[in-house]
């Protein structure tokens, strides 16, 4: 270690201090952390160079072509350090066929001229906070080189670009195979979308991955990708899906949602849909409310027994798994309402309601018909019934970063950066794994 490289002192006796000087600063922090930085920096890019010096394949030393000064930003500031470029060895082939340059180890090692670890606190930070409030707290909290928002918006797009490129082959084996079946929960979010794209809004797939023992969330926008359902295969293979192997996908009545995942299994298996409980019982829960309104109303002549209980059944029957009596009592009730012609306004108004909600209900169920289960058994054995892990997905990825009270209106490609980041950062998916050698 050369006498640059030593460390300055801090004195500050506490006679001569105000209250404020009292302990070790913030700013002294800073800089002490950054000489550290620096001693510690300039003795690995030493041994980088010697190393890489020996090539890999015979052995020989390699003649240093020049030096070249190379401005590293680490998580404790920016070190500029004196990097050697190195000819290429007479093992190699393309220094006679076709010339390749000099060998610059560092730029290997530092391809974006910055450590990895800065890298993931970038994107780990521009994943929960805005570009620019990201760049204020690390200003504020750590002596690196202060970062523009526009380093930590590319630095998070390569870092989704990795996470994305990171992801095994599907035949590939998998460390710790989740035991059970796969259930797949979906929901979707609508971002905004820049004015140049001319469309006002961008649609947001989210959604969680869970086995009995293991879970894992993601986001895509199919605007961002020229194959929506590879990306979700790769999403599954990742997470251990084989083909032939059942999928069981919970979501509303969105008919684009199960879609995906059918076209992403192609024809290698088999996809069960179940349609989300939540959202059968919320339109039950509105019919029920309508007809209680109806029998209140003045001048109701009716017989009240004849629109509640009807009313009442539909929850138990579509929970029992009987979607097609169910439809029948529907059928029943909105006859009833069509009956009241001849009433005071007041419940003619109530009446045409009860019949809004009725056919809201009906027509949902028709176009579910196939995603009806027998909810109560389901629940029984402890299976899940409700999407409502995607509808926290969509909280915890869009809402939460995306969402219409951050003002911000997003580019297809930005978006679906911004998800898979952050999709990682929940799940701790995000780290740092520098393992390259020099060549």
């Amino acid at each position: 270690m050369t006498t640059d490289n030593q460390l300055d002192g801090i004195s500050r006796p506490y006679r001569v201090t105000c209250p404020d000087g009292i302990g070790l600063r913030l700013e002294d922090g800073k800089r002490i952390l950054e000489q550290i930085q620096r001693v510690i920096l300039y003795d690995q890019v030493d041994e980088i160079i010697r190393e890489s010096r020996v090539c890999p394949d015979c052995a020989s030393v390699r003649a240093i072509h020049d030096y070249r000064t190379r401005d590293l930003d680490t998580l404790f500031g920016r070190v500029r350090v004196k990097a050697a470029r190195m000819r290429r060895c007479s093992c190699d082939a393309r220094s006679a066929a076709m010339p390749g340059g000099p060998i610059s180890p560092l730029a290997y090692f530092f391809p974006d001229r910055a450590t990895p670890e800065l890298q993931r606190l970038h994107a780990d930070l521009g994943s929960r906070h805005t570009f620019r409030e990201a760049a204020r707290l690390m200003k504020s909290f750590l002596p690196c080189h202060p970062p523009h928002h526009t380093t930590v918006r590319d630095r998070l797009g390569r870092v989704a670009t990795g996470l994305e490129k990171s992801r095994r082959a599907s035949g590939d084996p998998v460390e710790a195979p989740p035991k059970g079946g796969l259930t797949v929960f979906l929901d979707g979010a609508h971002i905004r979308c820049r004015p140049e794209y001319q469309q006002r809004h961008l649609d947001l797939v989210v959604g969680k991955i869970e086995s009995r023992n293991m879970c894992r969330r993601f986001g895509l926008v199919a605007n961002a990708t020229a194959s929506p359902s590879s990306r979700m295969r790769e999403e599954l293979s990742d997470y251990g899906w084989k083909p032939g192997r059942l999928l069981t996908v919970i979501s509303d009545g969105e008919l684009a949602l199960p879609n995906l995942i059918r076209n992403a299994v192609g024809g290698d298996g088999q996809v069960k849909h179940i349609l989300d409980w939540w959202h059968i019982s919320m339109r039950i829960q509105h019919i029920e409310a309508a007809v209680q309104g109806l029998v209140q109303t003045p001048g109701f002549t009716g017989v009240p027994v004849l629109f509640q209980r009807p009313a009442k059944s539909l929850r138990w029957r579509l929970w029992h798994g009987r979607a097609r009596v169910a439809e029948t009592y529907l059928k029943a009730l909105m006859h009833d309402c069509v009956g009241l012609g001849e009433e005071p306004l007041a419940v003619r108004t109530a009446a045409a309601r009860v019949q809004a909600r009725c056919e809201t209900l009906y027509t949902y169920l028709a176009n579910n018909m196939e995603a009806l289960v027998d909810y109560g058994r389901r629940y029984r054995n402890g299976l899940p019934i409700s999407s409502s892990r995607a509808e926290g997905s969509v909280d915890d990825i869009a809402n939460a970063r995306m969402g219409k009270r951050r003002r911000m209106r997003w580019s297809p490609k930005g978006a679906h950066r911004v998800a898979v980041t952050r999709a990682a950062v929940l799940d701790g998916r995000l780290t740092v794994a520098n393992r390259k050698r020099p060549a």
